[in-house]
């Protein structure tokens, strides 16, 4: 888990530079994986307004749901 929260960390401080798609979502997953369920959810929420046509934030969404 430890390796999560230091991949989280890095991803917080390139987010602090700039918003990227492919960070968030790196990061959206990684608080999933380690059931930051509502840091996750947020993620996946500012993913869905940058990324309308993309399936991937809609599915881990789902699967934040149903936790």
């Amino acid at each position: 888990m430890g390796r999560y929260k230091d991949t989280i960390n890095d991803l917080i401080k390139l987010l602090d530079i700039e918003l990227n798609k492919f960070a968030l979502r790196y990061r959206a997953k990684a608080y999933y994986l380690i059931e930051k369920y509502k840091e996750s959810f947020n993620d996946v929420n500012k993913l869905l307004k940058i990324e309308t046509n993309n399936e991937w934030p809609s599915k881990l969404s789902a699967k934040i749901i149903e936790k």
